[in-house]
Order: C-alpha cells, then sequence, then structure tokens
C-alpha cells in the first residue's frame, strides 16, 4: 500500500537506524533522509556507505534528502549554509543520486550556487515554496500546507509555470480523504484530480512519524489514483 510513498526522517526523535527500522515495520518501502539529523554530523565515508547499508538491511530506498535549514540561514550564514548543503549532496550521491530539497531566499546569486553545486555532483536540487522558482533549473516541492493556504489552492496549482517534483503532504485527515493542516483543509481526490490532468507526477513525501504517516498514505490511496 505504502510503496509510492515516502516517509520523512524530519518528524521522528530516533536515531537514523531505528528510524529506518520503524519505516520498514510499518511497510513503507521509501524514505526521505534528513541531512540534518545529529546521526549525520561529521559523516565520513564509511558512514555514507552505512547509510546505504542500512538501507538496504531495511528494504528501504531513499527518495531524497532533507537539507531544510531556513532562508535566513542561507543570507546570514552562506558559508556554513553551502557547506552544510555540500553534506546533503554527498549523501545524496551515496544513496543514489536522488535530489535534495532546500528553503532557499530570493537572492539570485544563492539559487545559482546551489544549482551549481547540484549539477556537479549530478543532483537535482528542489526548491521548498508555495510557487516554483523563476529559475527552470531548479526543481520544485510543494509543501501541501503552503498551498492549502492560498484562497485557491487548486486553481493556484493550476496556473503554476511547472508542476512539482515532490508534495510534503502532513497534517490529520478528517473523513475518508481531507487533509486539514494548519486549520486549512484541502480534498485529496481534487489534487490528485488535478495532478492527473496535468500530467503531474510528483513524489509524495509525508512529513509525519511513520505511525502518523499510515493514515495519510491511506487516505492518499483512497484518494486515487485517477490514471488508467
Amino acid at each position: 500500500m505504502t510503496d509510492q510513498l515516502a516517509v520523512s526522517m524530519r518528524a521522528s526523535s530516533l536515531g537514523v537506524r531505528d528510524c529506518m527500522g520503524e519505516c520498514s515495520l510499518h511497510r513503507f518501502e521509501r524514505i526521505q533522509i534528513n541531512a540534518l539529523h545529529p546521526d549525520f554530523k561529521d559523516l565520513s565515508d564509511s558512514g555514507r556507505r552505512d547509510v546505504v547499508a542500512t538501507l538496504r538491511r531495511n528494504g528501504l530506498r531513499a527518495s531524497g534528502v532533507d537539507f531544510l535549514v531556513p532562508p535566513a540561514i542561507w543570507e546570514k550564514g552562506g558559508d556554513q549554509a553551502l557547506a552544510g548543503f555540500g553534506v546533503a549532496v554527498s549523501i545524496a550521491e551515496a544513496v543514489g543520486r536522488v535530489p535534495v530539497s532546500v528553503c532557499l531566499p530570493e537572492e539570485p546569486e544563492i539559487v545559482e550556487t546551489v544549482i551549481a553545486t547540484g549539477i556537479g555532483a549530478g543532483v537535482l536540487v528542489a526548491a521548498h515554496a508555495s510557487m516554483p522558482l523563476e529559475n527552470p533549473n531548479i526543481g520544485w516541492g510543494l509543501p501541501i500546507s503552503l498551498l492549502a493556504k492560498e484562497d485557491r489552492p487548486l486553481r493556484t496549482l493550476a496556473e503554476s509555470t511547472y508542476g512539482p517534483i515532490a508534495l510534503r503532504l502532513s497534517g490529520d485527515i478528517q473523513g475518508r480523504t481531507t487533509l486539514e493542516t494548519n486549520d486549512n483543509t484541502l480534498e485529496l481526490t481534487e489534487l490528485r484530480g488535478l495532478l492527473d490532468a496535468m500530467r503531474w507526477k510528483p513524489s509524495p513525501v509525508i512529513d509525519a512519524t511513520p505511525e502518523e504517516a499510515t493514515l495519510i498514505a491511506a487516505a492518499w490511496h483512497a484518494a486515487g489514483p485517477w490514471q488508467i
């Protein structure tokens, strides 16, 4: 049931190995790695190999790597942020050159540096935002919590210049397929219908503990797929 959905490590307080084991226990096959996890501090080459081995032992694949420091960190401590981003990219390389998700300020120089770093490693970068960045060389990761704040969220999404490569799902399920997040609601059947109509196939990532993620996963599957 959960083969096409990933669970983010960011909602878990467990160590990396225990977190991966918990995801596997709840029958998820994909995990979004959190590069800011304390276990990844001073990560060596052997440490990255251990991450790969732990994924394999638990029957998991990495869907991507999160490096979600606030945009202000990039503006105030650019060198430190870039060094941390480099670590995230190295993890992404090790686990299969998966995308790296970031939150960037609207500073063209910073965006270009991040894109160049990703390209140099053969890794796609996805910027988290309510709308895609103007630069077409960077992917778009769409948190549903931001989309749901829009007055007409589905129309806003439909009018985007291009589609997201990832959707971040979080919140509580109301009824069968309604997602409530930060006092806003979004009907997942309508969302999946729009994605199908636009022929967009973003990777869904659930920002919740594995136990909580099973509820969102069930609602996501109940809402689709629409394609035949």
